[in-house]
């Protein structure tokens, strides 16, 4: 029976009239496209974003390396960054580098992914080194304004360093910067009385900009001369200046417990060698850490160590205890005690990476 019901149908479609069969397509397929402007119009009334899809371009090698060089990322930094664009699925270099914020929101995420899908702890210590010393590298470049590239761009009241072909160092101060030289207070004596360099005499000359950028560029002397009633030494234009590496690093001011301990240091000869050994006091003294960075901190005390002291520090900037050695590099008065910097002597890749996501807010 069921192949007469089947037969009866193929007879009707083949014997009814070609133009009710379009008929009934065309009322499918107005109900279909009803029930899309239904579901569009609820959308829109619910307050939903309607969206049109459109082809995703593909990552550019070439656009991404521009933007990097743009901003004064080296090779190494590009290609690094540029693994990490393309395992977050970023495939615009605009999105990343169009601002400081969009920068800042990449390397963030970029540390976020190595803390997931790094293949050991120390694998993942390492990358998360790498990247953070391109984070501070950038901070750098921001706060360092454009790079000086001519010794014309000086301004007068600049402090310099003149350094000898004898390696003999002097301090100066830059007085007047005229197109056919770089007029500076004369290198002085023992007894105070000028130096004369001989006429062509090779110095190089160093100096820091603002945000203790340090330059250095080579010059030569042009002998004394009188400017104004005033005796300077005149020294030759350079076009040759180049950026001295920094180190300095991102700070954060922070309010963190923290104690530290005394460390002594003993030397003593043992068959012909100098053998040391640290000793660590027991007694604890509690401070109050407020500001730190990868390269030491501040600390608020009322029993502060004294300048080239050796201590160890116990803190926590949310990971649990984490301990370093530092030195005393200097000591201030406060109102309510005494604020101790201290400069890291021996601390652990991991711990660095801790305060350098703590700095930056990656925690």
């Amino acid at each position: 029976m069921n192949g007469d019901m089947l037969l009866a149908q193929v007879t009707y479609w083949k014997e009814s009239d070609p133009r009710d069969t379009y008929i009934f397509l065309a009322v499918v397929g107005g109900l279909i496209a009803i029930a899309i402007l239904y579901s569009l119009i609820k959308k829109v009334l619910g307050g939903e974003s309607i969206s049109i899809a459109r082809p995703s371009q593909g990552f550019s090698h070439s656009a991404f390396k521009r933007r990097a060089y743009d901003i004064g990322f080296s090779e190494g930094e590009t290609d690094f960054l540029e693994h990490y664009a393309r395992k977050l699925g970023i495939t615009s270099p605009q999105a990343i580098f169009s601002s400081r914020a969009g920068l800042d929101s990449f390397i963030k995420n970029s540390f976020k992914y190595i803390e997931r899908h790094a293949d050991t702890e120390e694998s993942a210590e390492q990358l998360k080194g790498q990247l953070f010393s391109i984070r501070e590298a950038m901070q750098l470049r921001f706060t360092a304004g454009n790079p000086i590239r001519s010794s014309r761009q000086l301004k007068a009241r600049t402090p310099l360093s003149l350094v000898s072909v004898k390696e003999a160092h002097y301090s100066s101060i830059l007085a007047v910067n005229e197109n056919k030289a770089l007029y500076v207070e004369p290198a002085l004596d023992a007894f105070g009385s000028p130096i004369r360099f001989p006429r062509g005499a090779k110095i190089k000359v160093f100096f820091y900009a603002g945000n203790h950028v340090g330059y250095t560029f080579p010059s030569r002397s042009k002998g004394l001369v009188n400017v104004d009633g005033r005796q300077f030494m005149a020294l030759s234009h350079s076009d040759a200046i180049k950026q001295l590496p920094s180190r300095r690093h991102e700070r954060r001011e922070a309010r963190l417990s923290c104690r530290f301990f005394l460390m002594h240091v003993h030397a003593a000869r043992d068959r012909g060698k100098v053998v040391k050994t640290v000793q660590v006091e027991k007694a604890a003294v509690p401070g109050i850490i407020i500001d730190l960075s990868a390269g030491g901190l501040s600390m608020q005390t009322m029993s502060p160590a004294h300048v080239g002291d050796f201590v160890k520090l116990a803190f926590d900037v949310g990971v649990g205890d984490r301990a370093a050695y530092a030195s005393v590099v200097r000591v201030s008065r406060l109102r309510s005690g005494s604020a101790m910097h201290l400069k890291f002597v021996k601390i652990s890749r991991k711990t660095v990476n801790e305060i350098l996501a703590y700095v930056y807010g990656y925690d």
